[in-house]
């Protein structure tokens, strides 16, 4: 389960800021009363999104540093709707921004945290408990769920009831913790 080093880690952890961030998000996302799983999966798909833009993969060995290629997707693009405001054709300058900002500190703790519970606690006691996992994971990093069941081969009772338990069990752990914290 979770080693001394973990667990230290995970009670050190300031799960009221983080409750309080994802009762926050899920009252704004959702349009009904909020519950601890509403929550947990708040954190949870934040968690997916800061772990994707946060930490990204190594660069791979055996190709070429620097390719033909232009170094943005969209850089024909922009130049062309620059040179288009330039010539007066559009009214407002396009952004140069085209990647997601950088998480902050606070929101790669919050992850970190997350992703460690979502990995050593949730659905635990679940048979076939990789690809429930992995169902929800996806789902949680913003895939549909009609392409996650067609993935996992899960149908919609069973990724939606994954959801719940996953999330109840990483919630049982985050009240184990704070209570541990003195909370």
């Amino acid at each position: 389960m979770l080693s001394d080093e973990q667990m230290a880690r995970l009670r050190n952890h300031d799960w009221r800021t983080t409750i309080r961030d994802g009762t926050q998000a899920a009252e704004r996302n959702s349009n009904r009363s909020v519950d601890h799983t509403h929550i947990v999966w708040e954190l949870l798909k934040e968690a997916a999104v800061v772990s994707r833009s946060a930490y990204s993969a190594p660069p791979r060995t055996g190709f070429p540093a620097k390719s033909a290629l232009p170094d943005g997707v969209d850089e024909v693009t922009v130049w062309q709707m620059v040179s288009a405001y330039l010539k007066g054709e559009i009214e407002n300058l396009p952004s140069t921004e085209t990647k997601s900002p950088r998480p902050t500190a606070k929101q790669v703790t919050r992850a970190e945290g997350m992703l460690e519970l979502w990995h050593h606690v949730a659905l635990i006691d679940k048979g076939d408990r990789k690809r429930l996992k992995r169902a929800v994971y996806l789902k949680a990093s913003g895939m549909r769920p009609r392409a996650v069941r067609e993935k996992t081969g899960l149908n919609y009772q069973q990724l939606w009831r994954a959801q719940k338990h996953a999330c109840e069990d990483v919630w049982e752990k985050i009240s184990q913790l704070a209570q541990l914290r003195g909370w």
